[in-house]
């Protein structure tokens, strides 16, 4: 089957492996003029790893491990942990934190030199009887059996097979940067986070002595944009124990990405005909649970298991959305909540104080199962 993937981001070039491995024939269009570089860190879960491996480019000794996750008040001091090693011990994958770069050289390696399109974004999508016509950003008109749309929460597939209704924002964003700071933090197997009435902070090594941080803070889009980030934290933040005030001090306006947060309304239905979304196009959410990537691989996971199977493809590709639109609901309904933003009451704060971290890990996993389809061995 000719399968054309819009998007060459983590989700497009997952997917694409596990189709040419299954011996489908990929085309991806990719609006940018190259595979993109920089940015900041991607957290990869159990779910994310299992998908990654059940593709045949399982993520091996890449990144930062995370062995542990450390809960704090704004004055450094822990209300709770999770063991992670307990997730490891139960799906033999790890959790770890791996440079975006990184990660898509890692998607990219071993795929056809001229899978993807540069400088061709989807403009529309037209569903015909028995196949699909995309038009391009050039002008130029490509068919194929099965069109599906991994170009991000602005997606133009989905404008054009689902809705043109963009994910609207939840009031919060996130400032991020990937840096050499913090050599203690950055070279450990530890994951700290720290929240108060300013809003939250995460610090999580991500390999080769890089530290990904990140702060979570209120955010209207009516609000004005901001020319020293940086400095506006340090103020913000400034009471803030721990290593806060050494990360702020050390980072740099330049090093410093903002990101708003936005949902989509998850519908049971992604596509129209022969078509359909993964990742971001169909389920943009926050990255308060740090399943962004994850259920990206998810899907991709599940979608390629799909059209394994002989059939009507509108219908395997429904089969599909039936099974993960549930499931990234959960995940969806979670994150758009940003509890984990916001200081938890104190008969909370005194409640988990009494969980062990090893219970904590087994209940993070139980929860991430209900998110996952990969970890559930789920079919079509």
């Amino acid at each position: 089957m000719d399968v054309l993937i819009g998007g060459a981001g983590v989700g497009g070039l997952a997917l694409a492996h596990g189709l040419i491995r299954d011996g489908h024939q990929v085309r991806i269009l990719e609006q940018a003029p190259s595979l993109r570089e920089g940015g900041a860190a991607v957290t990869i879960s159990v779910n994310g790893a299992a998908a990654l491996a059940g593709l045949g480019i399982p993520l091996e000794g890449v990144g930062g491990l995370i062995e542990e996750m450390e809960f704090c008040d704004a004055n450094a001091r822990v209300m709770f942990r999770f063991d992670m090693r307990v997730l490891r011990r139960r799906t033999g994958f790890p959790v770890v934190v791996v440079p975006r770069e990184r990660l898509i050289a890692h998607l990219a390696w071993g795929l056809p030199a001229d899978l993807v399109q540069f400088d061709r974004a989807v403009d529309t999508v037209a569903v015909q009887r028995r196949q699909v016509q995309v038009t391009d950003s050039q002008g130029d008109l490509h068919t194929a059996p099965v069109v599906v749309g991994a170009d991000g929460h602005r997606s133009e597939v989905r404008r054009s097979i689902l809705s043109p209704l963009e994910a609207t924002p939840t009031g919060w964003a996130t400032w991020q940067g990937l840096s050499r700071v913090l050599p203690e933090l950055a070279s450990g197997t530890k994951g700290r986070f720290l929240v108060g009435d300013a809003g939250f902070c995460g610090l999580m090594p991500a390999g080769d002595g890089l530290l990904q941080w990140w702060f979570h803070v209120p955010w209207s889009p009516t609000d004005p944009p901001l020319d020293a980030p940086v400095a506006w934290l340090r103020q913000r933040f400034a009471r803030f124990a721990g290593p806060v005030p050494a990360l702020l001090e050390a980072v740099t306006d330049a090093e410093a990405g903002f990101y708003p947060h936005v949902v989509h309304q998850i519908p049971d239905v992604w596509g129209t005909g022969p078509t359909t979304l993964i990742g971001d196009a169909a389920h943009a959410f926050p990255p308060s649970q740090g399943q962004g990537a994850n259920q990206t691989l998810d899907d991709a996971w599940l979608l390629t298991r799909a059209l394994e199977l002989k059939g009507d493809p509108a219908e395997l590709l429904r089969r599909y959305e039936a099974r993960r639109a549930p499931r990234v609901r959960r995940v969806a309904k979670m994150a758009a909540a940003e509890t984990t933003s916001k200081v938890p009451a104190a008969v909370t704060r005194f409640a988990v104080r009494l969980v062990p971290a090893s219970v904590a890990g087994h209940a993070y996993l139980s929860l991430i199962r209900r998110w996952s389809s990969v970890l559930n061995g789920e079919s079509p």
